[in-house]
């Protein structure tokens, strides 16, 4: 029995983390074009409105009211089907996301060996997305796990980063989603801070926190390819399916 309904719905804004989408797969990373569609149409039909990167953290950082009806959308690793599949569908919407794309492919890191459903977008697809549609933002150097690195090797990883963002010629925001959720020592937040990092994305599955209680521990809701309509409904009010 799925006892999901007895958690209480969160007050705040619900952050919706993906990855791949690719037709005739749902699984754990990697959600069809069709049953993406349909779950933004459940948004849609719910009142909700996808926001800006840079309008969720005036919210959340209480520059500006809070709207109870909007979401943050993600996309981690900045996948091409992203570019093939997701964007076109904002753009259909009219709604917003952010991509968060890993540093060195940038350069190209990847792109050689890489194919279908894994490969990455190049920094002259990245260059074509609208960045009032897109927001871009970091998701490490080479998708380090923060967690088992030292604080020094994770700065150094997160100063590359922002070197090859800055030398692309993208809009960027100076924000990161942390690679495999995996948040790094706690001497790190004043690190980031010192660096110019605005924001850091965690997983976390709970309803994002508005006012933001730690600007590097936001949460987001991870949503898989596996999710039904009434789990994708669940997961919007409450963040997580498993009750405790």
């Amino acid at each position: 029995m799925n006892w999901s309904w007895l958690l209480p719905s969160g007050k705040g804004i619900p952050v919706l983390m993906y990855h791949k989408v690719w037709p005739g797969v749902n699984d754990g990373l990697t959600i069809t074009p069709e049953k993406l569609r349909e779950q933004w149409t459940i948004l849609k039909q719910e009142g909700y409105t996808a926001i800006s990167l840079p309008e969720y953290l005036e919210i959340v950082t209480g520059k500006k009211p809070h709207s109870a009806k909007v979401v943050l959308l993600t996309f981690d690793d900045g996948y091409r089907n992203n570019f093939t599949y997701a964007y076109p569908l904002l753009k259909e919407f009219g709604w917003k996301a952010t991509f968060f794309i890993i540093g060195n492919t940038l350069a190209g890191a990847g792109n050689q060996k890489e194919s279908g459903p894994e490969q990455k977008m190049t920094l002259q697809e990245l260059k074509t997305l609208d960045p009032a549609i897109v927001q871009l933002a970091v998701h490490g150097y080479e998708h380090e796990n923060m967690s088992q690195i030292s604080s020094a090797q994770s700065q150094s990883a997160l100063q590359s980063a922002i070197e090859v963002f800055d030398d692309s010629g993208l809009t960027w925001h100076k924000v990161l989603a942390y690679p495999y959720g995996a948040r790094p020592a706690a001497e790190m937040k004043l690190i980031m801070a010192g660096m110019g990092i605005k924001a850091a994305f965690r997983i976390g599955n709970k309803v994002s926190e508005v006012p933001a209680l730690d600007m590097f521990e936001i949460k987001r809701i991870d949503i898989k390819g596996t999710d039904t309509p009434a789990d994708f409904r669940i997961k919007l009010r409450k963040g997580k399916l498993k009750p405790f």
